[in-house]
């Protein structure tokens, strides 16, 4: 696979977990809490993946096991607290402020790795912190709601899960590896819905319970399943910031699905932050050397 393709799957990634910011708001607005989501999403990810890489996650080794568990952890804490902080704040603050793994992968390749990034990476990085505060600061009494700090922390985990992800999937097979994240995830969550009240009550019970459990089905499906294969296919072959970057196109799509089909509230602060976020995802993924060192070839050229 090429670079240009694993860009593409990567942004794919990046809308289909855009749009999953609303159809995991309307699953938690109809009464279902974030344990009971996560462990629909996570069981039916789960199934998915073994019944469809049967034979190579047959055919893998301990190694690849390991390392699968170890990121699954990593996944499960970002996902835990995104969408405790989704409870709490709307779909368009949850999307935009998760975007604050762009701000942070920086930060963990310079203490892990010792090696410096590059000042425009950090540049970029600085504006969508800017937006996300944007959105998130009640410059009134400036004060951040617990929803916001709570989705600001599952970003942290998820700057950690897309560094170790984009190291191991170099090694490992994608599909395995993601197999035994799902699998890890899947009974953490499973835990804490047992611990958190059970089941999701009377799903049949009207239509619209039964359209929510399909819906949490078919995010399960395309955002749990789809998406994080996705992701480690397209990291397979990109670099960690590069990846980053665009899978964090999930924090732009995520609030203009909002406010176009959920009716989140749209003013200047929000439109300010959208475009920082914009500018800083688009400021990482250019570069700008090579375009100037391109205008001056073409200055040059007869």
């Amino acid at each position: 696979m090429n670079r240009n393709l694993a860009r593409i799957i990567l942004t794919t990634a990046g809308i289909i977990w855009g749009f999953g910011f609303i159809v995991n708001k309307y699953i938690l607005d109809h009464g279902w809490n974030y344990g009971q989501l996560l462990f629909v999403r996570f069981f039916v990810a789960s199934i998915a993946i073994f019944l469809i890489f049967n034979k190579r996650i047959r055919s893998t080794d301990k190694e690849t096991i390991k390392a699968g568990l170890f990121l699954g952890v990593f996944m499960f804490l970002g996902y835990f607290f995104q969408t405790w902080g989704l409870a709490h704040t709307t779909a368009s603050n949850n999307a935009l402020i998760t975007a604050a793994y762009i701000f942070l992968m920086p930060i963990i390749i310079f203490f892990v790795e010792k090696r410096r990034v590059g000042n425009q990476t950090v540049f970029a990085g600085i504006l969508v912190m800017v937006g996300i505060s944007l959105i998130s600061v009640d410059f009134k009494e400036l004060t951040v709601a617990s929803g916001d700090l709570l989705t600001f922390v599952g970003a942290f985990f998820y700057a950690f899960h897309i560094y170790f992800l984009g190291k191991k999937a170099k090694q490992k097979d994608p599909y395995v590896l993601m197999a035994f994240q799902l699998l890890i995830f899947t009974g953490f969550s499973t835990l804490m819905m047992i611990f958190g009240g059970g089941l999701p009550k009377q799903v049949f019970a009207t239509p619209e319970n039964t359209r929510v459990l399909l819906v949490a089905i078919a995010i399960g499906f395309v955002g749990s399943f789809m998406g994080f294969v996705f992701q480690s296919v397209g990291q397979k072959h990109t670099n960690e910031a590069e990846a980053a970057i665009l899978i964090s196109t999930e924090s732009l799509f995520g609030p203009v699905f909002a406010i176009l089909f959920y009716n989140d509230p749209f003013n200047l602060f929000i439109l300010s932050g959208i475009i920082l976020v914009f500018v800083g995802i688009l400021l990482s993924e250019t570069d700008l050397k090579k375009l100037k060192d391109r205008k001056q070839l073409r200055k040059m050229a007869p």
